[in-house]
C-alpha cells in the first residue's frame, strides 16, 4: 500500500520551507492553482505510475511547472519528492547519478550530491527538463522496498 501525500501534507511542506528559508506564506494554504493541484494529486494516486520514482517525479516536476503555490514552489517539490519516497520506505541512492536520457545528461554539469539536487530543480524550474527525462533520473537514484517488507 502507498501512502500519498495530500493537499494538507503539502501546504505544510511549503509552509515549512518558507519558514526555514524565506518567502511569503498566505494563509490558509498558500495555494496559487488548486485546480492544478488537484489534478496532480489524482494524476499521482492513479495506477498508471507503476515506479515509486514515478510518482516522486510527478510531485516534483507537477508542483514546479504547475506552479501550485504563492511562492517556494521549487523546495517544496524537491522536499515533497524527497518526503514520498521515504514515506513508502524507499531510499534515495548514497551516490545519486547524473542519468543519460535521449542523448541529455540529467542533471548536467553536477558532480556532487548536493549539486545534483540544485541542477535538477533548476533544471525542472527553468523547462530544460521533461517530466519523462524527471521520471528516468528519479527511477535509477532511488531504490524501493521489496514486496512483502
Amino acid at each position: 500500500m502507498i501512502d500519498y501525500l495530500n493537499e494538507n501534507d503539502l501546504a505544510h511542506l511549503n509552509e515549512r520551507t518558507i519558514k526555514a528559508h524565506g518567502g511569503q506564506f498566505e494563509g490558509p494554504d498558500n495555494l496559487a492553482n488548486q485546480d492544478s493541484l488537484t489534478a496532480l494529486l489524482e494524476e499521482i494516486a492513479a495506477d498508471g505510475l507503476p515506479h515509486l520514482g514515478d510518482k516522486a517525479a510527478a510531485y516534483m516536476y507537477g508542483i514546479i511547472s504547475q506552479h501550485i503555490f504563492l511562492d517556494a514552489n521549487p523546495r517544496t517539490a524537491l522536499l515533497a519528492a524527497r518526503t514520498f519516497v521515504r514515506l513508502n520506505g524507499g531510499t534515495f541512492h548514497k551516490k545519486l547519478k547524473v542519468v543519460e536520457y535521449n542523448g541529455q545528461q540529467v542533471p548536467a554539469h553536477a558532480k556532487d550530491r548536493a549539486a545534483i539536487w540544485r541542477q535538477l530543480t533548476m533544471e525542472i524550474t527553468s523547462g530544460a527538463l521533461s517530466l519523462d527525462a524527471c521520471r528516468e533520473w528519479f527511477r535509477r537514484n532511488t531504490t524501493t522496498p521489496s514486496a512483502g517488507k
